[in-house]
C-alpha cells in the first residue's frame, strides 16, 4: 500500500543542484556549417560541449512539421493510462500517482531524450496533496546544455561551454534522487531533422523573396534621356504607388526577364524542395510518411505497412518509458515512502489488433489442417481467456467433429439391435456409433 505524504513533508538529507548559471538559447540564424560545428564540439573528447547542438535544437521545436509528427509520437504514449500491479492485483493508490498531471509532465520530458539525448531529472519531493486530492511530484530537468554524462565527466556544471565536475550527480546522496534515461553519447534524432529544417527555412525564405518580387504585378516606366526631373517625379510616385516592383529606365533601354525554371515554374521547385524536407522530418520521426503526408501515389496495403511502422516505434518508446519507470524512478519512489515490493509498472490493456490477429489465424488455421497444434498455444497468441470447463468443452467439441464426419456414411434404418437380412456388406459398428451419436446431441 502507497504511503501518503503531506503537502510540504521532504526526505532526509535531500541535496539539490543549485546555482546553475543557466542562460538563453542562441536564437540567431542558423545554417548547415552551424550544424557540422555543433556536433563537433559535441564529440570533442577532452572538453565536450553540448551548448551549441541544443540551442539549435531548441530552434527546431519551432518548425510545425516538427511540432505535428512528434507530437503525434508523443500522444501514443501518453494517452496510455499506467497501473502498478502486484501479483495480479491492482494497486489503485501508486496507479493515482502515475497517472497524475505532473506524472504526465515528467513521462513526456523522458520521451524527449529520444530527440535530445541524455536526460537528467531530480526529484525534489512527492506528496499527496489535500487540497486537490491528487498526487503531486515536485522535479526539475537539470539544463541539458550542463550534463557531461561522458566517461571521465559524468557530472552537472555551473556554467554550459565548460565541463567542470561541480555536481557528482551518479553519487549519493545526489543520486539517490536523479533519475536519468538515454546513452551518453546519443546526439539524439533532432541531430538528423535539423539538416531538413535549416533547408527547408532557407526554401521558405527564398520563396518569400519570390513572391515579394514576381508575385505582384511588375510595373516598368520610361522617360527621355538625360530627363532626370521627369525620372525623379516617376520615381516619387513608384514609391507612393504601393509596394510591387517596379522599373525605371531610360527609352531604348532593354528589361528582360529569364525563368531558369525549365519544364518546371519556379515556384515550384521552392514547393518541392519544402515538401521533400517534411517528408524527410516525418521519416526519421514516425518512420514513415503516408500517415502524416498525402502523397500522389499509394494504396491502402502500403498505408497499413507504414502505419505498422509508426506502431513499432510507439512500442518501443513504451518499453523505454517503462524502463526508466521501473529501475530509476521506482529507486526514487521508495526513498519517499512508497512500497513497490514485488510489484511492476505497465501500462493498461492496449487496444487489440485485430487485423494482425487474423493473419496469424489464417496461417495457423493452414498449419492444422497439416499437423496437429497446441490449443495452449492458440490461448498464447490471443487475446482470449481460456474457459475454466475447458476439458468439457473440448469434448463436446469433438464428439461434434466426429457426428460432421459421419453424416456422409449412409443410414442404417434399422435399429441396432435389428438385422437386415438383405444387406451383405453392411458394417453395423460404424452405423451404430452413427446413431449414438445422434442420440447424445439429441
Amino acid at each position: 500500500m502507497a504511503v501518503t505524504r503531506k503537502k510540504g513533508e521532504l526526505p532526509k538529507n535531500g541535496v539539490h543542484i543549485t546555482n546553475i548559471n543557466v542562460r538563453v538559447p542562441n536564437r540567431s540564424t542558423q545554417d548547415i556549417e552551424t550544424w557540422r560545428r555543433a556536433i563537433a564540439a559535441f564529440e570533442n573528447p577532452t572538453n565536450p560541449v553540448r551548448t551549441y547542438l541544443y540551442d539549435l535544437y531548441k530552434d527546431m521545436e519551432l518548425d510545425g512539421q516538427v511540432e505535428a509528427t512528434w507530437g503525434k509520437r508523443c500522444d501514443a504514449v501518453l494517452n496510455k493510462r499506467l497501473v502498478f500491479k502486484r501479483d495480479g492485483t491492482e494497486d489503485e493508490e501508486i496507479g493515482k500517482l502515475l497517472n497524475s498531471p505532473d506524472m504526465r509532465i515528467f513521462i513526456k520530458e523522458l520521451l524527449r531524450t529520444i530527440l535530445y539525448g541524455y536526460t537528467l531529472l531530480q526529484v525534489n519531493r512527492v506528496w499527496f496533496d489535500e487540497d486537490e486530492e491528487q498526487y503531486r511530484i515536485d522535479f526539475d530537468l537539470i539544463p541539458r546544455k550542463h550534463v557531461h554524462p561522458e566517461d571521465g565527466f559524468q557530472c552537472v556544471s555551473r556554467e554550459q561551454n565548460m565541463a567542470t565536475p561541480d555536481f557528482l550527480y551518479l553519487q549519493p546522496p545526489l543520486a539517490n534522487y536523479m533519475v536519468w534515461a538515454g546513452d551518453p553519447t546519443d546526439m539524439g534524432i533532432f541531430a538528423v531533422v535539423a539538416q531538413y529544417v535549416i533547408y527547408k527555412r532557407g526554401g521558405f525564405g527564398d520563396w518569400s523573396q519570390f513572391a515579394e518580387m514576381f508575385g505582384m504585378p511588375f510595373r516598368e516606366l520610361s522617360y527621355d534621356d538625360y530627363d532626370e526631373a521627369t525620372r525623379a517625379k516617376l520615381e516619387q510616385a513608384m514609391e507612393e504607388w504601393g509596394s510591387a516592383g517596379y522599373m525605371i529606365k531610360p527609352k531604348g533601354a532593354e528589361l528582360t526577364l529569364h525563368d531558369t525554371g525549365g519544364s518546371t515554374s519556379s515556384a515550384d521547385v521552392y514547393d518541392l524542395l519544402i515538401s521533400k524536407c517534411d517528408a524527410a522530418i516525418s521519416k526519421v520521426i514516425l518512420g514513415n510518411t503516408l500517415t502524416t503526408e498525402q502523397g500522389e501515389i499509394g494504396s491502402q496495403a502500403l498505408g497499413e505497412v507504414h502505419k505498422e511502422a509508426e506502431g513499432e516505434k510507439n512500442e518501443s518508446d513504451k518499453l523505454f518509458v517503462l524502463s526508466i519507470l521501473n529501475t530509476r524512478f521506482r529507486a526514487v519512489l521508495k526513498r519517499f515512502g512508497f512500497n513497490l515490493q514485488g510489484g511492476e509498472i505497465m501500462y493498461e490493456g492496449l487496444e487489440t489488433d485485430w487485423a494482425r490477429l487474423k493473419d496469424k489465424w489464417d496461417v495457423i488455421s493452414a498449419i492444422r489442417q497439416e499437423v496437429p497444434v497446441d490449443d495452449d498455444y492458440i490461448y498464447d497468441e490471443f487475446p482470449i481467456p481460456k474457459p475454466d470447463n475447458y476439458e468439457q468443452l473440448k469434448e463436446e467439441m469433438d464428439l461434434k467433429q466426429a457426428l460432421k464426419a459421419f453424416q456422409t456414411v449412409p443410414e442404417n434404418p434399422l435399429n441396432d439391435e435389428e438385422e437386415d437380412p438383405k444387406a451383405d456388406n453392411r458394417k453395423p459398428g460404424v452405423t451404430n456409433l452413427f446413431n449414438r451419436l445422434k442420440r447424445f446431441f439429441a
